[in-house]
């Protein structure tokens, strides 16, 4: 589990937790939003229901009023001539007078239609009255009533009486005709004791009725807001609840909000009264009446805060605990447990990221030369306290922007920031001084040495991509560890190339031997005495389909190190038998064809059995082919690998020893296993040839000498001149090979220059040595592998 996978998890789980506490959140905002809005409708239910009481009590007064001013003036109707003085009208309304104070007038007037009149007062006198200098309320009412409307004024102060008032004023007829004015002015007194007379919402609730303009007409006096209703106007409120109010009283329709004053929650209901543009306010707070509502939305509203503290405390508490655990993994994850250096993934995730953020690195693998011999010679315990000893250093030798990690038991892998090679040199050369002068685990006298493969970012092809970075390091410490010294290998473009023709190689192998690419060449074995062919050995070439020729030495390596050689050598097997069977079905003299044969191969389990298998498919007799194997692998398992040859003996196939003398040959190894022919390397026709002591010739005779007399043919490879040959005849070597004869050349080439027709009834497969008892006894063992293969 990575980083990336863990950091997911953990905001998977966080975000799970955070929905959950969303979904309870919201579930507990809607049920406290609705206990909340059951309770402000109670609420303003509540101020509906008591403002229509209000608002009905307010306009029965102000009807009852405009009624009674009707029925004085029908009292006055036809009574009051056009030309009636004033003292006969004071004398007509002073007849009114007791009604009127009855009905709660305070102004009795009268006017004509050019304007002068006649009033009374509560106090009784009559007194001259002018339309013109009453105040503009007043006008209005008059003006509406000349026209033949009934109306009352809005509330306003009259200046006569020194209070507010509210007028009404309706027109007076005189044989059908308005001949003047009846208006009256009521104190807003009146309508106060009105409102005053209903029960109050609560006992901090009040009602008022407010004109449009936003003064006060009328208000009850059982309010205890300090006045609120006293004044002529909002603005002391505040200019924000001024203008909510304002725009309240602007609208025609029921309005209800809430505000604060004084400390003190409150809701108004703002209602229309239609007279005059006036409006009925009720005020009340959310104590009161509803205290049992309010009552479960403040124990809501505590629950809430418990539950969102709670909530608060259990997400921190997992959030720590994440956060730990989270720490205590990555260091397990990411840290070598011995040294707390960062590992490997560590490493590569750091590198990754800074590399795409354009910073550019030398990457440095630095393998301990040796260690296991410090884990053997001292103690497991004084090889860790290295380990960490080097990690200490390296954590005091890295600059800004610089880490590293160990990579496995012995190799740390350290990434600078300099592309210069001479730079990083020069600093690996001053880390591993100090580790040496400070790592006391083990004796001065064994200095810890280093191999060190390095490659820069600029060397990859694909920005980001670590994999091929870390394979141009581990390519180039390979390099450095094939020298048995301490030593700094830096990737370059001609490692790059043969890691290029590897990739390659390795890419196109299966489909090459799909497609032949793979083909036979043949370099004749020469024998020396008579000078003629005594057989050919197959050697491989890679002819790609662009016709590029890959060399052995340039793919054979690849090969053997990913095991492909065996599918090639049995490829090549087959490829001789088919060869051998063109020239017996041409009627050509067959020579035996040795084929190079990997040690992989001698270990399989069925590997005699697909040599026969193959023999067999093209009916060619074992005796033409010779298996060559290194002289080596004789000596790693000489019981198995003897068991093997004697089963391939049985089949008539012949073995040879190929390159004797380059190894740890000694003679003994010929006395382990059963061999048909030893093939001299070239270095021993060399050094025979370049002795000045003769030692040598005389060991290269010595070793043809116990070949003949354990009846092995041999071979001296590399002869590549008349001298050559002369010196291979005077020591009675068997057969020659080498330039001096042919090159390796294409089978076709090979026919046509050294193969010749068959002597008439000859047979082709016939004894060359005339040991007929031996191949009778292969033949029968061949029929009966073929029939076991066939039944």
């Amino acid at each position: 589990m990575d980083e990336q996978q863990i950091q997911s998890n953990l905001k998977k789980l966080m975000v799970g937790f955070l929905v959950i506490c969303l979904l309870i959140g919201g579930v507990s905002r809607y049920l406290f939003r609705s206990v909340s809005d059951l309770y402000v409708e109670s609420v303003q239910g509540r101020l509906e229901e008591r403002a229509l009481q209000y608002k009905k009590s307010f306009l029965f007064k102000a009807t009852s009023d405009l009624q009674t001013l009707r029925a004085m003036e029908r009292m006055l109707e036809d009574t009051i001539p056009k030309s009636t003085t004033t003292e006969d009208t004071g004398k007509l309304l002073s007849n009114l007078w007791d009604a009127g104070k009855t009905a709660g007038f305070v102004r009795l007037c009268y006017f004509t239609l050019h304007g002068d009149g006649i009033q009374l007062t509560e106090w009784g006198r009559p007194a001259p009255a002018e339309a013109g200098v009453e105040t503009a309320e007043m006008q209005l009412a008059i003006q509406q009533a000349l026209q033949g409307t009934s109306l009352s004024s809005q509330a306003f102060f009259d200046p006569v009486l020194g209070y507010n008032t509210i007028g009404y004023a309706t027109p007076v007829y005189t044989a059908g005709e308005i001949s003047g004015v009846l208006a009256c002015a009521v104190s807003t007194e009146a309508y106060a004791d009105i409102l005053s007379s209903i029960d109050a919402v609560s006992d901090v609730g009040a009602a008022a009725v407010l004109s449009s303009d936003g003064r006060v007409v009328a208000s009850t006096r059982t309010h205890q807001t300090q006045g609120f209703y006293d004044v002529d106007g909002l603005a002391y409120l505040g200019e924000e609840l001024s203008d909510t109010f304002m725009q309240a009283l602007s609208k025609n329709e029921t309005q209800f909000f809430s505000f604060e004053l004084d400390g003190l929650p409150l809701y108004a209901c703002v209602m229309p009264m239609d007279v005059c543009s006036d409006k009925i306010v009720i005020v009340d707070t959310d104590k009161g009446v509803s205290d049992a509502v309010s009552g479960v939305v403040d124990y809501a509203h505590v629950i809430g805060i418990m539950f969102g503290v709670v909530s608060l405390l259990f997400a921190a508490a997992v959030l720590y605990i994440n956060r730990r655990y989270h720490r205590q993994l990555l260091q397990v994850v990411y840290h070598d447990r011995l040294t707390g250096a960062y590992n490997r993934d560590k490493f590569l995730r750091i590198l990754e990221q800074n590399w795409r953020k354009n910073q550019e690195y030398t990457v440095i693998s630095a393998n301990i030369r040796k260690f296991k011999y410090i884990n053997e010679l001292f103690s497991p315990a004084r090889s860790d306290q290295v380990l960490r000893d080097i990690c200490a250093v390296l954590n005091g030798q890295m600059e800004q922007g610089e880490f590293f990690c160990r990579d496995t038991a012995d190799t740390f892998v350290l990434a600078l920031r300099t592309l210069d090679q001479e730079d990083v040199r020069a600093r690996l050369e001053r880390i591993f001084l100090e580790i040496n002068q400070s790592c006391k685990s083990v004796p001065p006298n064994y200095p810890i040495a280093f191999y060190c493969g390095c490659a820069s970012t600029v060397d990859c092809s694909d920005k980001g991509r670590s994999e091929e970075l870390m394979s141009h390091v581990m390519l180039a410490l390979s390099y450095a560890k094939q020298t048995q010294q301490a030593n700094i290998f830096f990737y370059d473009a001609e490692i790059h190339e043969k890691e290029t023709l590897q990739n390659q190689i390795e890419n196109n192998m299966e489909r090459a031997l799909h497609n032949g690419e793979f083909q036979m060449y043949l370099q004749p074995k020469m024998d020396l005495e008579k000078g003629t062919l005594s057989g050919a050995e197959a050697l491989v070439r890679w002819v790609t389909d662009g016709k590029q020729t890959i060399l052995p030495d340039q793919f054979i390596p690849v090969f053997e190190r990913n095991g492909f050689c065996i599918q090639l050598d049995y490829y090549m097997v087959e490829q001789a038998c088919k060869q051998i069977r063109a020239w017996i079905d041409d009627g050509l003299t067959p020579v035996p064809i040795s084929v190079n044969q990997t040690k992989l191969l001698l270990y399989e389990e069925d590997y005699v059995e697909r040599i026969c298998a193959i023999a067999r498919r093209y009916d060619v007799p074992g005796r033409y082919i010779m298996l060559e194997m290194l002289e080596g692998l004789a000596l790693e398992n000489p019981e198995q690998i003897s068991a093997r040859i004697d089963r391939l003996h049985d089949y008539g196939f012949r073995i040879s020893m190929d390159d004797f003398g380059t190894g740890y040959s000694s003679l003994t190894t010929l006395s382990r296993i059963q061999i048909d022919e030893l093939k001299l390397d070239r270095s021993f026709l060399a050094q025979a040839d370049q002795s000045t002591e003769h030692n040598r010739r005389k060991i290269l005779e010595a070793v043809i000498e116990v070949a003949k007399r354990m009846h092995i043919s041999t071979v001296a490879e590399g002869i590549e001149t008349p001298e050559h040959v002369l010196l291979m005849r005077e020591m009675r070597c068997d057969n020659g090979q080498g330039y001096y004869y042919s090159r390796p050349i294409p089978a076709a080439e090979f026919t046509k220059a050294f193969l010749k027709p068959c002597a008439p009834h000859a047979q082709p497969w016939s004894d060359p040595d005339g040991k007929r008892e031996d191949g009778k006894k292969a033949l029968g063992l061949w029929r009966n592998v073929s029939r076991t293969r066939t039944g």
